[in-house]
């Protein structure tokens, strides 16, 4: 029975089967912990994270705050300047504007006297040309008063001309149009039945003579009256 059991292999075969090395227990790590396993690193704590967000957006919020409070102030200041500047021009105009009504004032009272000369002196001259006319319509045969009345009337010409240049306006009533107190004075009326003619100028005696708006003289003119 035993011979039966006993495989015995020829030396050439017995050389061919490699030999078993011993299998080595495996040792692990001396916890609980597999080998395989990896370990988690710590997870951050999520209240403190959340804190330090508030408080940087509340920083935030008060720095924002204080560039608002500073720009309030810049504008209330660029505000306040504007107003001073609008102040100070508007008494630099009014300055200029009474300087020039001191200087057009001065220059009318210094102007005045010597223009109520040459409108004098023009009227003058016209009255004593409608004389001469007069006289030369009567007798036309008389070239003396043709000479008169043409060596006045370059004379009165020249007047109106100074007057004109020196800023008077000269105006002559029209017959027909309605009779102005402002710029007219009545010399004499002529009674009429036509009701259309009431206060209307008849006829021109003489010219309105205004300077900046101001009669130096007014004119002298004949009304219709009914």
């Amino acid at each position: 029975m035993d011979e039966i059991n006993e495989i015995v292999f020829p030396p050439e075969e017995a050389e061919d089967i490699p030999e078993q090395q011993p299998v080595e227990a495996v040792t692990g790590p001396a916890d609980d912990t597999a080998v395989n396993e990896t370990a988690e690193p710590d997870e951050p704590d999520e209240p403190d994270v959340l804190s330090e967000l508030a408080d940087r957006i509340s920083e935030q919020s008060s720095q924002i705050a204080k560039l608002t409070e500073l720009i309030e102030k810049l504008s209330s200041q660029v505000a306040a300047g504007n107003k001073a500047i609008a102040v100070h021009e508007e008494i630099e105009r009014n300055l200029n504007n009474e300087l020039q009504r001191y200087k057009n004032d001065f220059y009318d009272k210094l102007a005045t006297p010597f223009l109520m000369q040459f409108i004098g002196l023009y009227i003058d001259l016209s009255e004593e040309m409608a004389e001469i006319k007069e006289e030369h319509d009567a007798a036309p045969e008389k070239e003396y008063l043709k000479t008169q009345l043409d060596s006045l009337g370059y004379y009165a010409d020249s007047v109106k001309g100074a007057l004109i240049n020196n800023g008077v306006e000269i105006k002559t009533p029209e017959p027909g149009s309605s009779y102005d107190y402002k710029e007219q004075r009545i010399s004499k009326t002529i009674p009429t039945d036509d009701e259309t003619l009431r206060d209307c100028v008849a006829e021109a005696r003489s010219d309105a003579f205004i300077y900046n708006g101001k009669v130096l003289r007014p004119a002298k003119v004949v009304v219709y009256k009914v």
